[in-house]
């Protein structure tokens, strides 16, 4: 479970000796078995070699950009057929002894480079779009509390204090069955206060974006008069669990299939905004507007469909893109070609902090560009 910290971290490191060595990977099984997997991985790698070998201009910088290579192949080549993730970023820069992997949930474009810092970007793209959930799962008796983000799980056993259970004995010391049931209704009450203020104190420590509840429904809404205002703003779905007995996987596969519904309905929802904004002015769509509106700094979010890439054509004096011009309208320089005017669009939108959403399915964006921006005045 990769974090903003440890992408930070990642931009501190940098090295004027060496290269570091940057390798994003697509590794899902369901497009392909694992042992074309390792094939595909180790033609890429050997591509690499031949092309950025010449980036090193010292024996010093070739051997380390070498052992980076032999690194990366064989921890990818076993991993292929340890894990099931669906995507990999390793840096490695063996001469500062530097090495970091990390297993992603969503599937990448293959990318290797080699620089002087460690290429982010695709890491980037991905913290923006997720979000963490808090999921609560109670009944009169148990509370649990998981967190869920990219696709892993986790309990948060710690949080809950000593959770108060109901009164079972009956007419102990001579007390009479309303005074019981007077007993039991405040006990539930004060268990259900313990386990709202037990996902309260998550909020605070993580600020979670949304809150998923599990249990059965008449308990729920019992419990759901007990949550502080902040996560009931939050609550986005719920599913029916038994608390104690349903486990983390299955807690996870339930709480995903609220994810994937929230999510489409956001997508939904920003690529109808770009449309109805663009009609006002406030918004602009397809590649040419929108990448002018990045250029000139007037994008405040980009939206771009999954798995769109197009040709285009940057000026590296001003970082002024266009789709399709060989010379800087701002600068008046030539500019450079390149493989994906997109993910230079997303470089961009990333360093002007512009924020980036990627639009899973087929939205209003499709017939807008497939790429779009709502503006910032």
């Amino acid at each position: 479970m990769i974090t903003r910290q440890q992408v930070d971290q990642l931009l501190q490191f940098k090295n004027s000796q060496y290269l570091v060595t940057s390798c994003y990977l697509n590794l899902d099984r369901g497009q392909m078995p694992p042992q074309a997997l390792k094939i595909r991985v180790k033609d890429l790698l050997q591509s690499a070699r031949h092309s950025l070998h010449g980036k090193a201009g010292t024996h010093e910088q070739r051997q380390s950009l070498q052992r980076d290579f032999e690194r990366i192949e064989e921890y990818v080549q076993q991993d292929i057929l340890g894990n099931r993730h669906k995507a990999l970023a390793a840096f490695s820069c063996d001469g500062e002894k530097f090495w970091q992997t990390y297993q992603l949930p969503y599937v990448v474009h293959n990318v290797l480079i080699a620089d002087h810092a460690p290429y982010i970007r695709p890491l980037s793209v991905i913290l923006a779009q997720q979000r963490r959930y808090c999921v609560v799962l109670v009944d009169r008796v148990h509370g649990q509390l998981f967190e869920s983000y990219m696709g892993e799980i986790l309990e948060h056993k710690e949080l809950l204090g000593d959770v108060p259970r109901w009164v079972s004995e009956g007419g102990q010391g001579g007390r009479d069955e309303r005074n019981i049931e007077r007993c039991y209704v405040a006990a539930v009450h004060q268990h259900f206060q313990s386990v709202a203020d037990a996902a309260f104190r998550l909020f605070k420590q993580h600020q979670f974006d949304s809150l998923v509840l599990g249990g059965h429904r008449e308990v729920l809404m019992e419990f759901k008069e007990h949550l502080h205002t902040y996560l009931r703003e939050r609550l986005v779905g719920e599913f029916t669990a038994d608390p104690g007995r349903t486990n983390a996987a299955e807690v996870l596969r339930l709480t995903e299939e609220i994810e994937h519904r929230v999510a489409a309905e956001h997508e939904r929802r920003l690529a109808g905004e770009l449309v109805h904004k663009g009609a006002a002015g406030r918004a602009v769509s397809g590649m040419a507007a929108t990448l002018t509106a990045l250029s000139r700094g007037e994008a405040q979010l980009l939206l771009v469909e999954e798995g769109f890439e197009s040709p285009g054509y940057i000026c590296r004096s001003c970082q002024h893109l266009s789709h399709d011009v060989a010379t800087c309208p701002q600068c008046d320089q030539p500019t450079e070609p390149c493989v994906d005017i997109v993910d230079e669009a997303v470089g961009l939108a990333t360093a002007r902090n512009c924020r980036i959403e990627h639009v899973r399915g087929v939205t209003l964006l499709r017939e807008a560009g497939r790429i779009g921006a709502l503006l910032r005045y």
